[in-house]
């Protein structure tokens, strides 16, 4: 894409024309050309603008309210994060390293961890230093109209809604902060970026301090599935809890499970959770540490850290799910709720004795780990040994409505584009989604995670929401908490 653009190519103008019709500029992608750079530029949607945690560049900004201020600020480079956010998503655009194509990953790693300010000033950035190339004498070439030029309608949906999300603030005015006031002196943390802590006894986790912070600190903590090799990252690629960070001013953890060599697996080196005790997804167990214990570490420094609530949200995939649901059993007093996503309970463990909110997600064509139980045509391919045979994921609703005094049964349903929700009987919430035809995945539009490896596993659909629904499940359960409600 060197030089001028042919706007008038097949593309272009029939995303266009689709746009218009799905009423893409007036409820999505936030009006980047036109409404955005109006009088109401930095009050996307109904909502007020938190000015709070607009810092852009060397500038505070205060009602960005017109396009000449934008441009004014934009004439120059910006602060190193957000001039190389321009830079990458231009680079994606024409096909990232290989510059063959577009590389819509990289886009949305450019855009994902701005907030709607930040975008904004971006997007005017990218129009100054790359869009004059494109654009026809006497127009405007901008992030709007490179998304509309490269990607079809179905990205295009994925892309409107993480941008839409950036206009959207959950937290109740009244328990609105900067993530700065959450943290405590020295803690090592910044608030707006993934952090990497290392722990005393050499095991790490990451962690996110919202921008948009929420007084009462609720904490979630997310936890990948096993893998081979080293699964840091994995979770905030596959779940953007970043994006629902910020949208619920919600502290955010992702848990890495320990690497280990594991008989049958060639030498090479995968990562499971560990319970001893427990029966865990490898049929070999290590007796030399407990991933309950490596839990409350974690949680007891990040409590040493910053401000957090007593007890925390989890959400985990698959083994991670599982690993969720012993935590929450064996450890009651730390865990406000629980999200299993394509997860799992194991036949014979002991059931948890207290009753804890549960929202459980799985898809009918698991082939990971089946909703009926035991192997699917892809986990009977895993070279190691393991205790899948003892998989039962419909288990999950069953244990939690009977610790809270259910009988284990559904008492209501409802169905809704592709998915069947059951609720469940006992004290506290126990929800089920399944999905139809989804397989072994993360299903929810902000997944970017790898999608050769997601595909070999089980493909995730992204026309779902469920991470958004699970934030907001736990969000919930955590406030309720605190305010004694």
């Amino acid at each position: 894409m060197s030089g001028s653009r042919d706007v008038s190519a097949s593309g272009f103008e029939s995303n266009i024309a689709w746009a218009s019709q799905e009423g893409f500029n007036a409820t999505t992608l936030a009006e980047i050309s036109s409404d955005v750079y109006g009088p109401n530029a930095a009050r996307p949607t109904a909502k007020s603008f938190d000015t709070s945690i607009a810092h852009l560049s060397d500038f505070q900004i205060i009602g960005a309210d017109n396009q000449s201020t934008l441009a004014v600020l934009a004439s120059k480079p910006l602060s190193a994060k957000l001039e190389a956010a321009v830079d990458k998503f231009e680079q994606a655009a024409n096909g990232g390293l290989t510059g063959i194509g577009t590389d819509e990953a990289g886009m949305w790693d450019a855009i994902a961890p701005l907030n709607a300010a930040e975008l904004a000033l971006v997007n005017e950035r990218f129009a100054q230093k790359y869009g004059k190339d494109y654009a026809a004498y006497g127009q405007k070439w901008d992030m709007r109209n490179e998304l509309l030029d490269e990607l079809g309608q179905e990205d295009l949906s994925r892309f409107a809604r993480l941008i839409k999300d950036k206009n959207i603030n959950e937290v109740p005015q009244e328990f609105r902060i900067s993530g700065d006031a959450l943290l405590k002196p020295n803690s090592g943390l910044t608030a707006g970026e993934i952090s990497r802590i290392s722990l005393a006894d050499g095991r790490d986790y990451d962690v996110y301090i919202p921008r948009n912070a929420d007084s009462r600190a609720p904490v979630i903590v997310a936890m990948p599935g096993a893998g081979l090799g080293d699964m840091k990252g994995v979770m905030a690629n596959e779940s953007g809890l970043t994006i629902e960070a910020e949208k619920t001013g919600s502290i955010v953890i992702f848990a890495n499970p320990k690497s280990r060599v594991l008989d049958g697996s060639l030498g090479m080196a995968s990562a499971s959770w560990n319970t001893p005790g427990r029966t865990n997804l490898p049929g070999q167990i290590d007796n030399s540490y407990d991933d309950r214990v490596y839990m409350d570490n974690v949680l007891n420094d990040l409590a040493a850290r910053s401000k957090t609530a007593d007890k925390v949200g989890m959400i985990g995939f698959s083994d991670g799910a599982r690993f969720a649901e012993v935590y929450a059993a064996d450890r009651p007093e730390r865990v406000a709720g629980v999200v299993s996503m394509s997860g799992t309970w194991m036949e014979g463990d002991a059931a948890p004795s207290k009753a804890i909110p549960m929202m459980i997600v799985h898809g009918d064509k698991d082939e990971m780990l089946p909703y009926k139980g035991g192997l699917g045509d892809t986990s009977e391919e895993t070279p190691i040994a393991t205790n899948l045979d003892k998989s039962r994921p419909a288990m999950q609703a069953k244990v939690w409505s009977e610790a809270g005094g259910g009988t284990g049964d559904v008492v209501q349903v409802a169905y809704e584009k592709g998915v069947e929700q059951r609720i469940y009987s006992g004290s506290q919430p126990v929800v089920e989604y399944i999905v139809q035809g989804a397989d072994h995945g993360i299903h929810d539009y902000k997944n970017n995670g790898n999608r050769w490896i997601q595909w070999a596993l089980g493909e995730p659909q992204l026309q779902h929401d469920f991470v958004s629904k699970g934030a907001g499940f736990l969000k919930q359960h955590i406030v309720r908490d605190l305010t004694g409600k």
